[in-house]
């Protein structure tokens, strides 16, 4: 499957996609330049399902429909056809350095673009005033999401927002036993699946707590379930991976999103803190 915004979000769907939508999937991967011209009834006819499924299937990936996908399919393939695209496959023992850093650099870019595109901007606004009218928010993470989970506490601590991470999982766990119910958690996790961030977002919702989830936004892994809101993230990895490099980013590129609308939301206050840290070399 080429690499791009939206076919990252397809690669992710396609992990836990139904048969009729699995045939979808398959068809699109094998004849993408097809399905731009093919109508959804079409469509739906060439990989025998329906019109109504296929509607379904392009909402999930974040279109408003079947022509906005296409749309979308159309600015996929003509900016994969601007210079030599290198795909996002494993790297292997006869790659050059030039090529593991283009395959590095490309996979970054790409989770990034579907990131930003996979973003509900009015859930992104409920978390930022969410943050604002919190007591306290709590910062859950395990292996590399745990860095993304400190990245968003440097930038709250600079802004004077009081919030807590902690690197050992038994004091995680105490902190979401121990919240209340004007605190925030903030839970990240790729997979969505990772049982201590489970625990600890359902520990926070026992407490009275709200709860944000950053993890894949198709994956509909148990975290959402235990959600209040749910920033979703791509990336083009799969679940069972070696390192979490483009995934990182992509958290990265959620937690500067998150915060950023949060200082618009608290704006002269944020500013004034801010400035009054800022030390000025001498």
């Amino acid at each position: 499957m080429p690499s791009g915004g939206l076919f990252l979000r397809m690669r992710e769907r396609k992990q836990d996609a139904s048969p009729a939508v699995r045939s979808i999937l398959d068809y699109i991967d094998k004849n993408p330049q097809a399905v731009v011209s093919q109508s959804i009834h079409d469509l739906a006819v060439t990989t025998n399902t329906s019109a109504s499924t296929v509607v379904r299937f392009c909402r999930t990936l974040g279109c408003d429909g079947y022509k906005d996908f296409q749309r979308e399919l159309i600015y996929e393939l003509a900016s994969m056809g601007e210079g030599d695209d290198i795909s996002l496959d494993d790297i292997t023992p006869n790659d050059v350095a030039a090529r593991v850093v283009k395959k590095v650099m490309n996979s970054n870019i790409r989770s990034i673009e579907a990131t930003e595109r996979l973003l509900d901007i009015p859930t992104l606004e409920r978390c930022a005033i969410a943050m604002v009218h919190s007591r306290i928010i709590d910062l859950f993470g395990v292996g590399a999401s745990l860095l993304a989970a400190r990245d968003l506490q440097l930038k709250l601590v600079r802004a004077d927002k009081e919030c807590h991470v902690y690197d050992d999982w038994h004091n995680q766990m105490l902190c979401a036993k121990n919240m209340h119910k004007d605190d925030l958690a903030v839970v990240f996790s790729y997979s969505g699946m990772t049982r201590e961030m489970i625990e600890a977002a359902r520990f926070a919702h026992k407490r009275g707590a709200k709860v944000i989830a950053v993890t894949r936004a198709l994956g509909a892994g148990r975290l959402c379930e235990e959600a209040d809101w749910v920033l979703g993230i791509a990336a083009s990895e799969p679940l069972v991976r070696s390192a979490a490099m483009a995934s990182r980013m992509s958290q990265l590129m959620v937690v500067d999103a998150l915060f950023a609308v949060y200082v618009t939301k608290d704006f002269e206050r944020c500013t004034n803190v801010m400035r009054h840290n800022y030390d000025e070399k001498k």
